[in-house]
């Protein structure tokens, strides 16, 4: 087993960062990018640019997304009319990985939420609970809030459809 530098072992970061800029949220979800092994699930109002227009979270999804055979990425986004406004660098990426990666448009018929998640494997989750501030936390090892958002995030995956505007821009 692996051992630091004071000959201690190693232990999993299992403590709460609670965030409050743009800046530690993309660092915590490139960290919980770089943790997933199998299954990453994004829920999102509309895909932050600062967030997910990102160059390094970019390449940590293709990365991701091309590391095994059983990875896969589920995103779930209420509103893709700024992804059809202006360029957004995770279009490209969805298209060329289509066979890894599936993005989804919440029904209108689902109850709207002020929040949004990204979920790795069965663990690891980063949360932001305010869409007009920096506000939330990345938990890198709570497995019961992980099942309890994985749960909202499959309800809404059934009822969700593939945007038809998007479709039409990748051809």
């Amino acid at each position: 087993m692996p051992t630091t530098a004071t000959g201690n072992v190693p232990t999993a970061n299992t403590e709460v960062l609670q965030l409050a800029d743009e800046s530690g949220f993309r660092e915590a979800l490139q960290q919980l990018i770089g943790a997933c092994r199998r299954h990453l699930r994004i829920y999102s109002q509309s895909l932050p640019r600062a967030l997910y227009s990102d160059p390094v979270t970019i390449q940590a999804l293709s990365d991701f997304a091309r590391s095994s055979r059983y990875a896969r990425i589920q995103i779930l986004i209420t509103d893709t009319a700024p992804l059809l406004r202006h360029p957004h660098r995770i279009l490209p990426l969805i298209q060329r990985l289509s066979s890894r990666i599936e993005l989804k448009k919440i029904q209108p018929t689902s109850e709207p939420t002020d929040w949004e998640f990204a979920l790795a494997d069965r663990d690891h989750v980063l949360q932001k609970t305010d869409l007009e501030k920096w506000a939330g936390s990345y938990h890198p090892q709570n497995p019961v809030r992980v099942r309890q958002l994985q749960e909202i995030f499959d309800q809404a995956w059934l009822h969700a459809r593939p945007d038809t505007e998007l479709k039409r821009l990748s051809l």
